[in-house]
């Protein structure tokens, strides 16, 4: 659950795009895209049977991203209370970001990255880091890119941010931002799509964008299926 990058278009689409770099034996069960039933509404994700749960998802108007790690690296634990891909169901079973906050207990969990995205009401970083939350309201007007603290160092990250705002430079569409997350190569400073060693790699690509129709594109990377496209219905 490795790079989130966030784009407002000049349209005012909200693209929400995220490379999972995961063991390829994860992603097997994750293929599609699913709408589950979560406090009476059809949520979509791509669903990981070994956590039960998902690194990304939406109800088409509010997104929740998740990144393994928060700000540096960590020392893994041999157990912890559950898997980290539990967190976004529990996110949407929430009425709002404001009851998750207030409500959401993250203690026993290794550490991470939430991100939460509302098109009517923001975007809002939530991390953990297995001592205190940290709470940081985003905005939505600007750009923001996300690597993983558990697979790429401050180095890596800083090389991927002026990447990721150089492409910006051009009048990019979510057709644009897709094409850079799909780029593959070796090198963790230059692309996003990447083979990290030999067990971990970028299986699966994720692409949601919030806008008068919202849509899903996903494609796993590890499996011969072609990328998805989901058409989201437009709620009330």
């Amino acid at each position: 659950m490795c790079c989130l990058t966030i784009y407002k278009t000049k349209d005012d689409k909200l693209v929400v795009t995220h490379n999972r770099d995961e063991q390829k034996s994860r992603q097997i069960s994750a293929n599609k895209v699913m709408p589950e039933i979560i406090d009476g509404r059809n949520v979509w994700m791509p669903k990981d049977a070994q956590s039960n749960g998902t690194w990304i998802a939406t109800d088409g108007q509010m997104v929740g991203a998740l990144l393994n790690g928060f700000k540096k690296n960590h020392i893994k634990k041999e157990v912890y209370k559950a898997s980290r891909g539990s967190i976004i169901p529990c996110l949407f079973n929430m009425k709002s970001t404001e009851q998750f906050i207030e409500n959401y207990n993250p203690e026993g969990y290794e550490p991470f990255t939430l991100i939460i995205i509302d098109k009517n009401m923001g975007m809002v970083e939530y991390g953990w880091d297995e001592q205190e939350i940290y709470i940081k309201n985003l905005d939505t007007d600007q750009s923001h890119i996300y690597s993983s603290a558990t697979l790429y160092d401050e180095e890596v990250k800083n090389y991927r941010a002026q990447l990721f705002f150089n492409w910006l430079k051009n009048d990019c569409s979510e057709n644009d931002i897709w094409y850079l997350h799909a780029l593959n190569g070796n090198d963790h400073r230059h692309f996003l799509n990447v083979n990290y060693n030999n067990e971990i790699c970028t299986v699966a690509m994720s692409q949601i964008v919030l806008g008068n129709h919202s849509v899903f594109n996903y494609h796993s990377l590890s499996a011969n299926i072609m990328k998805e496209t989901l058409y989201l219905p437009k709620k009330n």
